[in-house]
């Protein structure tokens, strides 16, 4: 391109705006009588020719005019091609990190409250019956609190559920800490349990939302890996209720939630949520900061657009059933309510698994609720040995997850299932006889088990759309604890019949969720998120199995 008039840099005023305009007219005119050879003479042709030099000039100028005046139109691209743009990069590790250490937290305080049962058991002297009521009123708490936490994820967004849940976290755990009365304790105990229940569906929406289709498995790789390392920590935790006070011990694991708070305050919302609250220059800027984070360049200017107009309402709890993916939200909930059941059961009766399992002895007679009923020594003794039956899971966990991403979600869940019965039945097989074996199939067990609900939370967050993705997850977790109420009863059950009988019956049960499992009729491996259920309608988002 000829460069002579590039010193001319803006601002150019209208008039000369003005004049290039007549210029370019002026070449247009010239340059169609040249063309049609109207004039014959010589010197003519070549005061045409130079008068067309000169109206080319101009033509430039006109056009260089026009590209400063009129900026270049904004690339439009939507969320999902934003996400796969960004790739998966520092923005998406931070998501993740702060979205996994609250499920870290979460099976911290679980197997805290495993230890701390016999403890508080001594303490105010529960009987039988008051303890069934203890571990009830908690399992309870996590479903109440799913409910409310799936409606609020996809109402005020993942991230202010997120925050708001921990603010209500730290407040009851504390004032549960400082109360004397086994009453006000359970109460504000069970509260505590509900703040959790808010926040775990939002927290898993919003880590997977931020992923590229194809790195979304890892979102629950590392979720594995926090669950994991918050068990053993929290093993490892019970032999300070020997040295400190247990009110002491509770009140220091609090410290990490004001931590996780802060993080989530510093966070962007999901970019996801924010379309489809009609935000869009707020997800604009969740995009651009995202772009920042992961070192991605993006010369031009962008703008976000929807597959579809989004003309709907959060999604409600009763649209999962009425809708074409209701036979897989039953299916769903039934594999949910399995792993619930037995899952708790392995968690309540782990030392009596352990101790009857490893050193045959009948200790029917030594058990409440399935836990010792000396308080401190032979609890910290029997966790010890918990920590071998969880080094499964660092390896189950991440070769299921990549089996997921290599051969589908259904077919995970599926393989998963089997390899948990097979682990259980293998359990109660070879009992009494080789403790190392026994310790593994049991961490198999355990860990498959858990594995499962990671896949099934990555399908789910998958197969629903952004409006009705916490309400989903909510479902979910709340089935997942309704079958947690089973579980002290079955290990009443199987400490009258048969001190491991529930591995036989385990293994059934999971045997029987794999065969369901077959019937799951659709598959989301890298398919990219539906933004609302007009979406997932209208585009090829989905394909069935």
């Amino acid at each position: 391109m000829n460069d002579k008039f590039a010193h001319l840099e803006p601002p150019i005023n209208k008039a000369i705006c003005k004049h290039m305009l007549y210029g370019y007219l002026l070449w247009s005119v010239i340059h169609l009588i040249w063309k049609l050879d109207i004039f014959c003479s010589s010197s003519t042709r070549a005061a045409i020719e130079t008068c067309v030099r000169i109206s080319n000039d101009f033509s430039l100028v006109a056009r260089r005019m026009a590209s400063i005046h009129q900026p270049p139109k904004a690339q439009s691209m939507t969320v999902d091609s934003a996400v796969e743009m960004s790739g998966f990069g520092l923005a998406q590790v931070i998501n993740i990190s702060a979205s996994s250490f609250i499920f870290f937290l979460e099976l911290l305080s679980l197997v805290s409250d495993g230890i701390l049962l016999p403890i508080i058991k001594c303490q105010w002297n529960l009987s039988s019956m008051q303890s069934t009521a203890y571990l009830l009123s908690t399992r309870v708490a996590f479903g109440l609190g799913g409910l409310i936490g799936g409606k609020c994820g996809d109402k005020i967004g993942r991230r202010l559920s997120i925050m708001i849940g921990i603010v209500f976290q730290i407040t009851t755990v504390t004032i549960a800490l400082h109360s004397y009365s086994l009453g006000w304790y359970i109460f504000f105990h069970a509260l505590n349990k509900i703040s959790f229940g808010v926040i775990m569906p939002s927290a898993h929406s919003y880590a997977v939302e931020s992923c590229p289709a194809n790195k979304r498995f890892i979102v629950k790789i590392i979720f594995g890996y926090a669950g994991c390392l918050g068990t053993a920590v929290g093993a490892y935790i019970g032999q300070f209720y020997e040295i400190y006070t247990w009110r002491f011990v509770q009140l220091v694991l609090t410290f990490p939630s004001y931590l996780v708070f802060i993080a989530f305050y510093i966070l962007d919302p999901s970019p996801r949520f924010l379309m489809i609250q009609g935000k869009k220059h707020r997800a604009k800027i969740a995009v651009k900061n995202m772009f920042e984070r992961n070192g991605v360049v993006f010369d031009k200017d962008f703008c976000l657009e929807s597959n579809a107009e989004i003309n709907e309402k959060p999604g409600t709890y009763s649209d999962l059933f009425t809708l074409d993916l209701a036979s897989n939200s039953y299916r769903l909930i039934f594999l949910m309510l399995m792993k619930g059941i037995f899952i708790t059961t392995v968690h309540i009766s782990m030392p009596y698994i352990m101790k009857a399992g490893l050193e045959g002895t009948d200790t029917k007679h030594e058990l409440v609720m399935g836990y010792p009923q000396n308080c401190y020594s032979e609890t910290s003794r029997i966790f010890s040995k918990i920590m071998i039956s969880f080094l499964p899971d660092l390896f189950i966990h991440p070769a299921v997850l990549l089996y997921a991403q290599k051969h589908g979600r259904c077919k995970a869940i599926n393989r998963a299932f089997l390899l948990s019965s097979m682990s259980f039945i293998a359990s109660y097989l070879i009992k009494n006889y080789i403790s190392f074996l026994f310790s593994i199939t049991i961490g198999m067990s355990l860990s498959t088990v858990i594995v499962v609900r990671s896949v099934i939370a990555l399908y789910a967050t998958e197969l629903y759309p952004t409006t009705m993705r916490s309400v989903a997850g909510g479902m979910l977790w709340t089935a997942d604890n309704i079958g947690s109420l089973l579980a002290p009863f079955l290990v009443e059950y199987a400490v009258i019949y048969d001190p491991l009988f529930f591995l036989l019956l385990a293994g059934l049960a999971m045997g029987l969720s794999g065969v369901v499992s077959l019937q799951l009729e659709t598959e989301t491996l890298n398919k990219p998120l539906a933004q609302s259920l007009t979406d997932l309608n209208k585009s090829n988002l989905r394909v069935t199995v």
